[in-house]
């Protein structure tokens, strides 16, 4: 056909013809070349002209073979294509027994990836072993890179490629003991994950594209194709479907069965051999395939709601030698399914936080029994998920709440605190356990847990600066409730002593041995201070928890530095400075109080530091220089009513007794 601008056509039988009719043609030229020559050399004749229609001859035999060639990849290519019906573009297409098939004109390329199909298939991979296979298999390794560059080359080599090498390459590689497995497994990764994003027009990949999402038999089949597509940068819809077939809905059917591949792949490419935990990884980092995966895993046959799916991976994990890969894997894909770092905290998706409501009642019913390897990611799902947690912990509406997606009954929202489902206290405090035993996770935790009582306290005070309310003390109240559940699940997990040295440690560290020199800053980078902040209502909230621990905090703190500064006053004077900060209607504080840093109200840190540096230096103890400091301030709040009350009820607050009470209910 004659190309144009918008159509450029082959037909493979026409093609056929040619090269038939050019195959005889070189023959009769070659015959009629040899029998004139013969005839003129006995007459003395030469023959450069017969020389030249040789060659031409010659040249018509190698086109010959090409043709040949290009018809039985167009064919390969083209196998399985749907009749079309007729629509032009700016495509190549050739045209077979069927119809016309629609390939995009890359015939050079398309060379190539058959070169490449070729000797890997059926040459590399099946004739060689060990430091030479690895070797030759690495060797061309660039060219395999180039594919990714050109998508329907990337797919033209996999529909090239036999089914049974492709589904056997990560454990060929890893036989071979390359030592380039996980760069040499990656390349090729990417090269599918080139062919998978792109339109399907190479028809022949249609069919492979089908495969890598159908069930196999046998878990080491299974397992390679796992692992070949977890580094291919898939689309969710593939990585869902993948895992589910291969593993996952198989799992939810009959979850006590041997799921180990027994292979080689797991150790070179730092991989599960668990295939339960490599259905997982197949999913980590993708929160849209995690999700359909959790929806639809198992089909019609299982019943289970997302939660029970979710549980039964812990279940296995717990029972399993390979437990340790399940739980880590599937702690990765709850972080990735609920979006914890990728949402903002208070702005979930509903997808995300509906995903995220099953994940946390999911782990809380194990509570402090989850498998070590998913602590982490529980704690990752907290801080991302601190507005519900907190909402959850709160004590002073709906205490026998269970835990839903919507508003609990007689419910007070609170101004800036926007969770996407509302827990109940058990489930909040069961969660908790999930990742507390952890110091380390704790402390993460705490710095955002910190963070957020020191912006809600922030806005809260401002509203109340401009419009008379009680937020301020309501959000005091809240804050209050989750530490002090937050710290009851310390201590029912690490025990008392355990839990409360740190605790101890902690406060002796960021609120007794501040020097002058290191008072931070007001305002919103005090993030010293902040963090202190919620180390402090914690131990208002374990005060209110074990009877005579408040008198007990000062003493262990004091054995701990040699000195003692009273963190019941603390918490006092951080509500009153957060207050005028707002800008909380009241009198100009005294000169004394103003610092010369900041040209603001003196933190509590600033006026400490200050009474330790004036002991330094004279006849008094520190202690009675602070207490000198702070009766002007003592004055100052005596003297706003309205201040003052609003300062002692939210200090209250953080104490109360009531937790102390609904507490015992959940535990």
């Amino acid at each position: 056909m004659t190309p144009n601008a918008e159509f450029c056509g082959i037909d493979p039988e026409q093609m056929g013809q040619l090269a038939t009719s050019l195959r005889g043609a070189a023959d009769r030229l070659t015959a009629f070349s040899r029998e004139f020559e013969g005839k003129l050399r006995q007459n003395g004749v030469e023959t450069p002209a017969l020389r030249e229609i040789t060659d031409i001859a010659d040249w018509g035999g190698r086109q010959v073979s090409m043709l040949h060639g290009r018809i039985d990849l167009i064919k390969a290519l083209g196998d399985g294509a749907p009749e079309l019906g007729g629509a032009g573009g700016t495509a190549s297409t050739a045209v077979g027994g069927q119809g016309l098939i629609r390939l995009p004109d890359e015939l050079k390329d398309y060379d190539l990836a058959q070169g490449l199909a070729r000797m890997y298939g059926d040459d590399i991979l099946v004739n060689f072993h060990s430091d030479l296979q690895a070797k030759l298999i690495h060797e061309h390794i660039d060219d395999v890179a180039k594919l990714a560059e050109n998508p329907q080359a990337a797919a033209a080599f996999f529909a090239l490629l036999s089914p049974k090498i492709r589904d056997a390459l990560p454990s060929i590689i890893a036989a071979s003991g390359s030592k380039t497995a996980q760069k040499d497994l990656s390349t090729f990764s990417k090269a599918l994950g080139a062919a998978l994003n792109a339109p399907t027009l190479v028809p022949a990949f249609a069919k492979v594209k089908e495969d890598l999402v159908k069930p196999v038999d046998g878990n080491i089949v299974a397992w390679n194709r796992l692992a070949l597509l977890k580094g291919a940068n898939v689309p969710s819809s593939i990585r869902s479907a993948a895992a589910r077939a291969l593993v996952l809905d198989e799992f939810a059917k009959r979850p006590a069965q041997e799921w180990r591949a027994g292979s080689l792949g797991g150790k070179k490419y730092d991989l599960p051999d668990d295939l339960v935990a490599m259905g997982l990884e197949m999913l980590d980092g993708d929160g849209a395939a995690v999700r359909d995966t959790f929806a639809k895993m198992g089909g019609a046959d299982v019943k289970l709601s997302q939660a029970d799916k979710m549980k039964l991976f812990l279940d296995y994990a717990k029972g399993v030698g390979t437990g340790d890969e399940v739980a880590d894997a599937f702690g990765r894909a709850m972080e990735a399914g609920t979006e914890a770092k990728t949402e903002k905290a208070g702005q979930h998706s509903p997808e995300a936080a509906a995903f995220a409501f099953d994940a946390i009642r999911a782990a809380a019913s194990f509570g402090a029994d989850l498998p070590r390897p998913a602590m982490d990611s529980m704690s990752v799902i907290a801080k991302s998920y601190v507005h519900e947690l907190a909402s959850g912990a709160r004590f002073d509406k709906a205490v026998d709440r269970t835990s839903g997606m919507g508003v609990p009954a007689n419910w007070t929202l609170l101004p800036n605190v926007t969770p996407s489902f509302y827990l109940s206290p058990g489930d909040t405090y069961r969660f908790m356990q999930t990742f507390v035993g952890e110091k380390h996770l704790t402390d993460d935790f705490d710095t955002t847990a910190g963070k957020f009582q020191y912006d809600m306290l922030t806005a809260a005070a401002q509203l109340d600066a401009r419009a008379e309310s009680d937020r301020f003390q309501k959000i005091a109240k809240m804050f209050g409730d989750l530490a002090a559940l937050e710290f009851k699940a310390t201590l029912d997990v690490r025990g008392e002593m355990d839990a409360t040295d740190d605790l101890v440690r902690d406060i002796a560290k960021n609120t007794v041995s501040l020097g002058i020199d290191s008072v931070p800053l007001a305002g919103p980078l005090a993030h010293y201070a902040i963090e202190t902040g919620w180390e402090l209502t914690k131990a208002y909230g374990v005060s209110t928890l074990l009877d005579g621990w408040a008198d007990d905090l000062g003493t262990r703190v004091e054995e701990a530095t040699g000195a003692r500064s009273d963190f019941v006053l603390r918490q006092k004077y951080d509500m009153a400075h957060l207050l005028h900060q707002a800008g909380y209607p009241a009198s100009e504080p005294p000169a004394e109080l103003i610092s010369k840093r900041t040209g603001d109200l003196k933190t509590y840190d600033e006026l400490l530091a200050e009474a330790k540096l004036e002991a330094q230096k004279g006849s008094k103890e520190w202690e009675q220089a602070l207490r000198e400091k702070l009766v002007p301030y003592e004055r100052w709040m005596d003297g706003n009513g309205k201040l003052d009350d609003k300062i002692e009820d939210a200090t209250r607050f953080h104490t109360s007794e009531h937790a102390k009470e609904q507490i015992r209910i959940w535990k």
